[in-house]
């Protein structure tokens, strides 16, 4: 007999008859069917949003304790007014979406009896937000292989250039207010006329952290990652192991945090939580000093501070390259045309460099946005000093350098790897830290 059959209640007629020794068996198979249910190895877990019954009732049947505490707060637009004239103005449109937020916000304009255009082609990141726009009618819905802005950029681009009725048209993107902007910056380089309607406010939440240590964190955007900092999270003398929902929000963590980030295998809560459930399954087992990486988050010294803690994102990464990485290295770095090995996103101290060279401790970075965006040049000079300061010689050129005046780019990687060479056997030479570190025009 299973558990299950032990544990059901007998009818009501039987309390009349031999009442005391049946409540004594039903309470022994009660008692015996939920010890089966309680996993030796239970997990404590934070997620930073909230779960749906059966994701929660998932967590439970994967020995995974839950404690939701929501890092953001979603604030939908109500004013139309704005959209309604962006529409107006454009002869042809299609649809982007990134988020779900940016489908439901959508569809409230929708439901606000904004007019659009029917059988507007449709694009979206993620199954789940193609889910949600079927749910609202749309059918036929256009989905990258690769889950982010990066990869729907490149396929409306393949599009656009396969289907000349698209010419003219103007991308409208339903985002947030703190959207990235891989997909504009692609968009516009390849001058596709996009324009992000920002449906929806996103609010960092002062997070009410557990008292008692858990064994893992998992985050589901770049903002969860910003509201857990705001909120002290990173200060806390140890950090449990660390899950992003995707690659963008695992660069996030692992710049603030400088640890090893694991990252779900799709952007997907069902699938995300079998996969921390696996992995905390398998990091439990092993002896703590197994679990940690080597010398450190900061990298080890004696191999160019390599930070083993971040393989996996420099794999994945180099599995996503943008267009202007993988021209300079098919065209100027895998064949050893410079005469050095040139090494690709490869981990150093907190950060992943784009392209290495160990022998002469050569960084070169590859600048794909405008650093007028004020957080994201200070979080660039952090970068640039503590790589300085560790020896690297840091050189920067722009995507649009690279793809468009690549001789220039080699022509003054090959003068700083001469000049290198030549301190190198110099040990009287001064430090580089302090000499320019933007390549030509950069």
């Amino acid at each position: 007999m299973k558990p299950k059959d032990w544990a059901v209640k007998p009818p009501k007629s039987f309390w009349t008859r031999e009442q005391t020794s049946w409540w004594k068996i039903y309470e022994s198979r009660t008692s015996r069917y939920k010890q089966d249910l309680i996993l030796p190895n239970t997990r404590n877990i934070l997620i930073t949003r909230e779960l749906t019954n059966s994701q929660r009732s998932l967590a439970d049947d994967l020995g995974l304790s839950v404690t939701e505490e929501p890092a953001l707060t979603i604030e939908f637009r109500s004013n139309w007014l704005s959209v309604q004239r962006i529409l107006d103005e454009s002869k042809k449109v299609v649809f982007a979406f990134t988020s779900r937020n940016g489908v439901k916000g959508f569809d409230q304009f929708r439901q606000a009896g904004v007019r659009f255009p029917e059988n507007t082609p449709v694009y979206a990141v993620g199954g789940k937000t193609a889910e949600t726009l079927k749910d609202i009618g749309f059918d036929d819905v256009s989905v990258p292989d690769q889950q982010d802005g990066v990869g729907l950029a490149h396929l409306i681009i393949d599009d656009f250039l396969k289907m000349p009725e698209l010419k003219d048209t103007t991308v409208l993107h339903f985002c947030g207010d703190k959207r990235r902007d891989e997909l504009r910056h692609y968009l516009t380089e390849s001058e596709i006329d996009i324009k992000d309607i920002v449906v929806y406010a996103t609010k960092l939440n002062q997070m009410k952290l557990p008292s008692e240590p858990v064994d893992g964190i998992l985050f589901y955007s770049p903002s969860s990652v910003q509201a857990f900092r705001q909120s002290g999270g990173f200060r806390q003398p140890e950090l449990p192991e660390l899950f992003a929902i995707g690659s963008t929000t695992a660069e996030e963590l692992s710049i603030e945090s400088g640890r090893h980030v694991h990252i779900s295998p799709e952007p997907d809560t069902v699938v995300f939580l079998r996969f921390v459930a696996r992995v905390l399954g398998e990091t439990g087992n092993k002896p703590v000093e197994e679990c940690t990486p080597l010398k450190g988050a900061m990298g080890d010294d004696t191999n160019l501070h390599y930070n083993k803690s971040l393989k996996e994102l420099a794999q994945k990464l180099r599995n996503n390259s943008t267009k202007a990485e993988i021209r300079l290295w098919t065209e100027l770095f895998r064949g050893k045309q410079t005469g050095y090995t040139i090494l690709r996103q490869r981990p150093v101290l907190n950060y992943i460099a784009d392209f290495l060279c160990k022998d002469l401790k050569l960084i070169i970075e590859l600048d794909g946005f405008s650093h007028e965006f004020e957080q994201q040049w200070k979080k660039d000079k952090k970068r640039q000093t503590e790589l300085e300061d560790a020896g690297f010689k840091i050189l920067k050129f722009s995507d649009d350098e690279v793809m468009k005046d690549l001789r220039n780019v080699e022509s003054e990687i090959m003068h700083w790897i001469e000049k290198l060479e030549s301190n190198k056997g110099d040990d009287s030479s001064p430090p580089l830290k302090g000499e320019s570190t933007q390549g030509a025009g950069g």
